[in-house]
């Protein structure tokens, strides 16, 4: 990996982004300055943002693939120079800790996930790698993330790098870091090293930047759910659609929770999914519960949520199927904000 300055280069972009404007919410960008523009942008053309609340772990040693292949739900062996893929990590019961974006780099694998779970999900697999040759270690310091997505995103990449990748996973390299495509026109940068001001601001000179918020309302609206601490070990990988979205492979040998996996994919049990829905009012929080009145047992969790251009809020929720085909759900209680598909 590309060695850096004192400063880490998460740092170092933070205070670029500060001098470029930004307002910063905790740890997030809020905005940079005009939020009503930024919401117009968001409806109508690219836009970038800064992803720092998203960490990346490293794993690296002569057994880093077989390890990770024996962890991970998706077949570790299919990386190569040119794809990356999703993936889950999940409980020997077969529930996701973690929702994950994977690729390799030179001789590294990289794991992409909310920072809030970087430490736990470290410290878990630290404890599974006993005598085998691998080092794990968060490096989220050492690079910036970046989320490029809307209309003409792939025309951003090109004019800046000379290449985009075209199907969602590909990936491809450049000067600085890698590109990966999520999915039509919604592209994640990672920068390592010294790289990122320069990134930044290539890349904002034709899109426009814009707040982390709307990188959320952005992998919503592309259906691509994300694991953080209010929804861990609620869900197996097909209740949130991850089976379909390619992030389990059904070919490769055992990892935890394996065989319940397989067993609620060839045998049916799954009888929660995950959908798209809108709220007018209530500000939807992951892990918050859903109703369907008159019952008073709750029948689905939010995993994302994030405001909408057009007002309101969008969210990805899982649901009890029959709740989710009588579409008479609520927000938080069975007389809560209603919502709408």
């Amino acid at each position: 990996m590309s060695t850096t300055s004192p400063v880490a280069a998460s740092d170092r972009l933070i205070e670029h982004l500060r001098q470029r404007g930004a307002h910063l919410d905790k740890a997030e960008v809020a905005h940079f300055g005009r939020p009503d523009e930024e919401r117009a942008a968001v409806a109508s053309g690219a836009t970038l943002h800064a992803l720092t609340a998203d960490a990346l772990l490293e794993v690296t040693g002569e057994d880093a693939r077989t390890f990770l292949q024996g962890q991970l739900s998706n077949d570790v062996d299919a990386l190569n120079a040119t794809r990356a893929q999703l993936s889950t990590y999940c409980t020997a019961q077969g529930r996701m800790l973690a929702s994950l974006l994977v690729w390799r780099r030179a001789d590294a694998f990289l794991l992409q996930l909310p920072a809030e779970l970087a430490t736990p999900v470290r410290s878990r697999l630290q404890k599974y790698v006993l005598r085998a040759k691998v080092r794990l270690a968060d490096i989220s310091e050492r690079c910036a993330i970046l989320g490029l997505g809307g209309a003409g995103a792939n025309a951003v990449l090109n004019a800046a790098f000379g290449a985009a990748p075209s199907e969602p996973m590909g990936k491809v390299g450049f000067e600085w870091g890698d590109a990966i495509c999520l999915g039509s026109e919604l592209y994640e940068v990672v920068v390592f090293g010294d790289g990122a001001p320069a990134t930044w601001d290539r890349l904002s000179g034709l899109a426009r930047p814009s707040g982390s918020r709307w990188w959320r309302w952005r992998l919503i609206q592309a259906g691509l759910p994300v694991i953080t601490g209010a929804t861990q070990e609620l869900f197996v990988p097909q209740m949130a659609n991850m089976a379909a979205l390619g992030a389990v492979s059904f070919d490769k040998g055992c990892y935890p929770g394996q065989e319940i996996v397989a067993r609620a994919q060839y045998r049916g049990q799954v009888k929660r999914r995950l959908v798209h829905l809108h709220a007018q009012a209530g500000a939807p929080q992951p892990g918050q519960a859903l109703f369907a009145p008159p019952a008073a047992a709750a029948v689905g969790t939010v995993v994302n949520a994030a405001p909408a251009p057009a007002g309101g809020f969008d969210l990805l929720a899982v649901v009890q199927d029959d709740s989710a085909r009588r579409g008479t759900l609520r927000l938080g209680s069975a007389d809560g904000p209603p919502l709408a598909p």
